[in-house]
């Protein structure tokens, strides 16, 4: 999904440098759950799991957060730092579905035609700020006045994954190995996911009028079009965007280096075919379930037959037993009523070879579920797909067959992107289609079978068109050239993989002993899996010597992450509140905000929550009962500063707690004025 919290529109001034330097871009995460003892702060304590070495839970996904930040920063070229602030909250879900996570840039920047136009970009077209900032090679939200370390991506994933009523069955997997076990979600394929809408995978456009941002194109934008009219997005009028949004199939992105590397990474489509009766034979749409074996030529073949007294298969009185009449049939279910893996058991107890799911509307869905019992396999479609079977059920053969050409690509080779054809707001348009197979990584559901320590798919070629500068050389590590590619076309990046392993590693290891031990096993475990070279292998072990892994655990031994800024204070951004914060009488936290010159109206305050805190405010350091410029100490939290023309500066606000607290919500606000 994509969250834009501000969107503001920057000018290059005169002067500016021309087209940046090539260097790996540093991508820093924000931790804005300290002190709510939960998500990023929850400190349950756990066991190491899949390569990550963190020992809470609260630990181990900050470590997947960084881990990703340190692949996306190596595959990217930027000069300028970007800031991607992180929280958890209880994200919209149900028993069954929900959402996993919300990214988006922060603000957006367009630029100037004329001498001061960057090289690689475009004249008046919108860029994500962390893509504008690379292109220009400075800091546009600086240059603009925005307080320093204004987030250049904004976060949140959902907290509730796993509790009564959100995705019941499910939990996060923390590890970083891509060994995701049954019934989990793999958090680091989730979180490489949404990171990468905040640095350029989405669209400025309001789908359901079809307007694009203040009726001027974005990067991104500029490469879709719509088959069924031929028209470039840019090119249509706001009615025919709205049509084009839902033109199920025949949106596509026509970038020359996806369409170039999409070959690389897909592979030719498997079609659902119905051969009888001749009056509907012909290719229809459908997707595959998360569960069950996948569905091939080999195992998906035969004759559909509907469950006799229930189409929805879900034996309603109560106790699951085998469904009636689909012996030896592909058994077609109506969705509704009990989960897709119930439908899929009782048709296998029934004797069903297959299950074909019809939607209750048009709508794409993946059957999501979890039962190692069930051996069929399962695929569902359309509800309108659904009743053309049920009208010509007399003779229904169906069947899975291979084809030529590439899955998820039109016959020119560009790659499909998600328009179903009711409006999915947060998923549609701004995904890759679910037709890609292999699954790519930006589909709009996760899917088992991604890798993104790995593998990043098509993501980066889709990068290179917008205008990111892609790495294909090879990996350093510091000043050793480990002979391995960064990535490949394709998405490979298992240099990438290298570096974010070899900081995860020297950032948990006790001494440089124990990292060197940790770094060269998992060098020995990628050339055993065939994923280095007898050459590359060799280049990468000259990388481990004593000397080399001694200097690595000096640069990297005990680096975390965290908050920029050099101090411990928690960064609070302009306007936005941060809520569930707790803490212990006695006992201080200190939170910053960056004020501009020229800001009006400034407000630091509490509120909320049970207990009672005091608060103090000081301008350029952390403050407290005895050092401050301005207090607030009134009986329970509701505390409040505020200055109508506030000097620039950083203000550290420290919250006391007079007696233990909980819930508390902690928020700085000005009004900013950009010339």
């Amino acid at each position: 999904m994509i969250r834009r919290t501000l969107l503001v529109s920057a000018l290059l001034a005169a002067g500016l440098c021309a087209f940046p330097a090539v260097q790996a871009a540093d991508i820093t995460i924000v931790n804005q759950d300290v002190g709510t003892g939960q998500g990023l702060d929850d400190h349950t304590p756990v066991a190491p799991v899949g390569g990550n070495p963190g020992t809470t839970r609260g630990e181990q996904a900050l470590i997947v957060f960084q881990f990703a930040a340190d692949l996306w920063g190596a595959v990217l070229h930027s000069d300028v730092p970007i800031i991607n602030t992180v929280t958890f909250q209880p994200l919209s879900c149900n028993a069954t579905s929900g959402v996993l996570g919300s990214s988006g840039t922060n603000y957006i920047f367009s630029f100037n035609a004329g001498d001061t136009l960057p090289q690689g970009a475009l004249a008046d077209t919108w860029y994500h700020s962390a893509l504008a900032d690379a292109l220009a090679g400075t800091d546009l939200g600086v240059e603009n006045e925005l307080p320093p370390n204004t987030p250049d991506i904004v976060s949140r994933f959902n907290g509730k994954l796993g509790s009564t009523g959100c995705l019941e069955g499910s939990a996060w997997y923390f590890g970083i190995d891509g060994n995701t076990p049954a019934g989990q979600i793999n958090f680091l394929d989730v979180v490489t996911h949404e990171m990468a809408h905040g640095l350029g995978f989405s669209g400025f456009n309001d789908l359901s009028t079809g307007q694009q941002n203040q009726d001027q194109q974005d990067i991104y934008s500029s490469f879709v079009k719509d088959n069924t009219t031929g028209q470039f997005w840019t090119a249509m009028t706001d009615a025919e965007r709205m049509t084009a949004a839902l033109d199920d199939g025949h949106l596509v992105f026509t970038g020359t280096n996806v369409k170039a590397e999409a070959p690389l990474a897909l592979e030719a489509p498997v079609l659902f075919q119905v051969t009888a009766p001749a009056a509907i034979a012909g290719n229809y749409a459908y997707d595959a379930a998360a569960f069950g074996p996948a569905p091939a030529p080999g195992n998906f073949n035969g004759d559909v037959a509907v469950p006799g007294g229930d189409p929805q298969a879900c034996n309603v009185s109560g106790a699951s037993a085998p469904v009636a009449g689909v012996s030896g049939k592909i058994a077609l279910i109506d969705r509704g009523t009990c989960a897709f893996v119930e439908k899929a058991a009782n048709a296998q107890a029934g004797g069903a070879v297959g299950v074909v799911i019809a939607n209750t509307d048009d709508t794409q869905i993946i059957p999501s579920g979890d039962d190692p019992s069930i051996t069929i396999p399962v695929i569902a479609v359309s509800h309108t797909t659904g009743v053309t079977f049920k009208a010509n059920l007399s003779g229904l053969h169906v069947q899975l067959a291979q084809s030529t050409g590439l899955a998820g690509a039109d016959a020119d080779g560009n790659v499909q992107l998600y328009a179903p054809t009711t409006l999915a707001q947060g998923s549609s348009f701004s995904h890759y289609d679910t037709r890609l197979s292999p699954n790519a990584i930006m589909e709009y559901a996760i899917n088992a079978d991604l890798e993104a320590n790995l593998d990043l798919d098509l993501t980066p070629a889709l990068f290179k068109d917008i205008g990111w500068g892609v790495d294909r050389g090879n990996q350093f590590l510091l000043d050793c050239d480990t002979g391995v590619p960064v990535s490949t076309a394709g998405g490979l990046i298992v240099g990438a993989n290298i570096y974010g392993t070899a900081k995860v590693l020297a950032g948990a290891a006790a001494d440089v002993g124990s990292y060197r031990q940790a770094i060269r096993a998992h060098a020995d475990e990628l050339a055993g899996e065939g994923l280095l070279t007898v050459d590359q292998a060799s280049s990468l072990n000259q990388c481990l010597s004593d000397e080399a892994t001694e200097a690595q655990f000096e640069e990297w031994g005990g680096d975390t992450g965290g908050t920029p800024g050099g101090d411990t204070a928690i960064v609070l951004t302009n306007g936005v509140a941060m809520a569930g914060q707790a803490g212990s009488a006695g006992v201080a936290t200190v939170y910053k905000l960056d004020v501009p010159a020229g800001a009006l109206a400034l407000n630091l305050r509490t509120y909320g929550g049970t207990g009672d805190v005091s608060v103090y405010v000081k301008v350029g350091a952390p403050g407290g009962p005895e050092d401050y410029d301005y207090k607030s100490v009134h009986r329970g939290n509701n505390e409040a500063v505020a200055n109508t023309r506030p000097v620039a500066g950083t203000y550290y606000v420290t919250v006391v707690g007079e007696t233990a607290y909980s819930g508390l919500g902690v928020m700085g606000s000005f009004l900013q004025v950009l010339r």
